[in-house]
């Protein structure tokens, strides 16, 4: 028997500590060579997009998978197909938007800890729930005594700084870029094409999560700011040839270094104090992966979801 566990079910099980927790451990598997990531593929027809990540976690988690979502004009509908890699059983069919805003503010998290000399003021452009989602997550390594956020939409930042102020962070509505920008810590979360942090913009010592892009033509980031940076992770160097618009304008994919080796401590995070360092998030299986087997332990000991035969063999009679 599978288990099908349904969007309400993922947010109450996996909190946001435990998608940090499980994604760390799924980099330091990488870097051990006990995961395999196969970067995404995009099925593109007239009105929509079907992408898959797909890949296997070993170690404790023993699984293999795969997400996959349509994209289209009315929005995107996101599963995780959790099989177990030993026995080959289908482990669970996993509603995976809120997965995917979870795992995903997680990764920045862990580049965030690795990378980041403090973090006293966090900045956050963007309003939407992905924005809203890599706050609840870094908030779970850093303590910031100042949150910054800007939208275009003024009332958007509005919303969302009051968002932060009901969870005991002092928030204010940064007025531009330039304002946003100045702080310990900066993400950008946004559905841009073109780039609008400038290199001018960020100051020494400061960390950079780049998150809202993962198709080659978009960035946040212009050229100069990439050029800024003193270290430059990406969670899949190969995906990153494909997605990592704001590198790619660049010029700067071979300066990127696997997450995972700054996990395990082949590559250092931060030179020193003063350094500019740059996390371009794309999302990738292994994230994934991890969260989704971290949600179906906790549905088979807390006996949520539900349960579906399911055989996928034909025995015949």
């Amino acid at each position: 028997m599978a288990l099908f566990i349904t969007e309400g079910e993922v947010d109450r099980l996996l909190s946001f500590r435990e998608a940090i927790e499980a994604v760390e451990e799924g980099f330091r598997l990488l870097a051990e060579g006990q995961a395999v990531n196969l970067p995404r593929r995009r099925a593109v027809v007239r009105g929509a997009v079907l992408h898959v990540l797909q890949g296997a976690v070993l170690g404790r988690y023993g699984v293999a998978g795969l997400k996959t979502y349509l994209s289209t004009r009315e929005g995107a509908r996101f599963v995780v197909l959790l099989f177990d890699v030993n026995g080959g059983d289908l482990l669970a069919i996993i509603e995976a938007d809120r997965l995917g805003q979870k795992r995903t503010g997680a990764a920045s998290a862990v580049a965030t800890k690795y990378m980041a000399a403090g973090a006293e003021t966090l900045g956050i452009v963007g309003a939407g729930r992905q924005a809203r989602s890599q706050f609840e997550a870094l908030v779970e390594v850093v303590r910031p005594r100042l949150v910054k956020i800007y939208s275009r939409r003024r009332e958007h930042a509005g919303d969302f700084a009051e968002f932060v102020r009901r969870r005991g962070y002092d928030a204010v509505v940064a007025d531009d870029y330039r304002s946003v920008s100045a702080v310990d810590v900066l993400v950008t979360a946004t559905n841009a094409a073109e780039p609008f942090i400038r290199g001018e913009y960020l100051r020494p010592g400061s960390h950079i999560n780049a998150v809202g892009s993962n198709w080659a033509n978009r960035a946040e980031l212009t050229p100069d700011a990439v050029a800024r940076a003193d270290v430059i992770a990406v969670d899949d160097p190969v995906q990153a040839r494909d997605e990592a618009g704001d590198l790619i304008r660049a010029g700067a994919l071979d300066r990127a270094v696997p997450l995972a080796d700054i996990v395990a401590g082949r590559v250092r995070g931060r030179p020193d104090a003063s350094s500019i360092t740059l996390f371009k998030s794309l999302g990738i299986a292994v994230e994934d992966l991890v969260a989704a087997k971290a949600v179906y332990d906790k549905a088979v000991k807390e006996g949520a979801g539900r349960e579906i035969g399911f055989s996928g063999r034909w025995a015949p009679s």
